[in-house]
């Protein structure tokens, strides 16, 4: 077992704590195959959701200045979800699926990460928030809107959310912006991406005139989900050209060619801890950047936030360059960000040949 540091989240998500890889998870869950590519639809997932969500925000340091607040759903919302989905049936447990039994186990102790079962993405990482930091930097020299953006190991996606909240306080665009997400887990995207993109609409100016409308408009960080809220919402997705889809399961069996193109921007943060998946991460990105060197260099963004070192597991910035440096057709590595204090943390922008 190893351990390192590297979570912002608080109450169960709380600051500092230990985050856990071991090699092998309970019995139950050893053995497992990599999850195959998957779509996880919208419609599906917003027909999972219970009635009601709690939430609660965290702030990101903004590099223009000032600071911007960001709803995260609650970790001990998702585990009520999980447990009352067979409140009645002693054997439900068993019955989940595989995914849902990790979601379960890791809910109890999400410090925990293991390989092939579950890759941390139900808690929110500090190089997410200094992603969003970044991007926030560059947004009056590169304009998301109209783009096609894909987050890899999106987790609470906060780059993302960073991303949405943008489109839903600006005016109503003719641009047709795409957001792809993908976690290894599908549960993760279930459980806390999706409602936390509900959530970050729901906070935003697309959703005033729906929060007025409402006599529950603005209950103390919890949010109804109705009927009528999910309908509102996936019409704010088309009045302002957002285009979301969902995608779980290992990188090695990610397809890109059901994707619709080449993406202007690919997003990833702290997915660099472990050195076997280095290989299909980098693979991934050349894919989605520069695919057959259709796209110029200019045309795309592909941004990697990360420690510079995870301790016990052997991942880290040097192994994460190496691996693009000698991927066929690999690329060039640059810093365009950094913390050098404490933990070394470092944005990096990967350009492929």
């Amino acid at each position: 077992m190893f351990k390192f540091n590297f979570d912002v989240d608080d109450t169960e998500q709380s600051t500092n704590v230990n985050h856990t890889t071991q090699n092998q998870g309970p019995t139950s869950l050893q053995a497992v195959v990599p999850d195959a590519f998957t779509e996880l639809f919208l419609a599906d997932a917003l027909n999972s959701l219970p009635s009601k969500i709690s939430y609660s925000p965290i702030t990101i340091s903004l590099a223009s200045g000032g600071e911007l607040s960001l709803p995260r759903r609650d970790l001990f919302d998702a585990r009520f979800q999980l447990i009352s989905q067979n409140p009645d049936d002693p054997d439900a447990l068993e019955q989940q699926s595989i995914n849902t039994q990790s979601a379960l186990h890791f809910l109890d102790a999400p410090s925990d990460l293991v390989p092939l079962v579950y890759e941390g993405g139900l808690k929110t990482w500090e190089c997410s928030l200094d992603l969003a930091r970044y991007l926030d930097g560059i947004s009056s020299q590169f304009d998301v809107s109209g783009k096609r953006v894909l987050e890899i190991g999106c987790g609470t996606s906060i780059p993302s959310l960073y991303i949405l909240h943008r489109i839903f306080s600006s005016p109503p665009s003719q641009n047709q912006t795409h957001i792809h997400l993908q976690d290894y887990n599908a549960s993760v995207l279930e459980l806390v991406t999706i409602p936390n993109i509900i959530l970050t609409w729901y906070l935003s100016e697309a959703a005033e005139t729906y929060r007025k409308s409402e006599e529950w408009a603005d209950p103390p960080l919890e949010l109804n989900i109705s009927e009528s809220l999910k309908d509102t919402f996936l019409q704010s997705l088309t009045t302002y050209g957002v285009h979301l889809r969902f995608f779980s399961g290992s990188w090695d069996t990610f397809d890109l060619q059901t994707l619709g193109g080449n993406y202007n921007l690919v997003l990833t943060s702290e997915t660099i801890y472990r050195m076997e998946s280095l290989p299909n991460l980098a693979a991934i990105m050349r894919g989605a950047c520069n695919a057959e060197g259709s796209k110029d260099v200019d045309d795309y963004l592909c941004l990697v936030a990360a420690k510079v070192l995870y301790f016990g597991v052997g991942g880290g910035v040097a192994e994460f360059v190496r691996c693009v440096r000698d991927l066929d057709k690999g690329g060039t590595v640059e810093t365009v960000w950094e913390k050098t204090q404490g933990v070394e943390r470092r944005v990096m922008s990967v350009k492929w040949n």
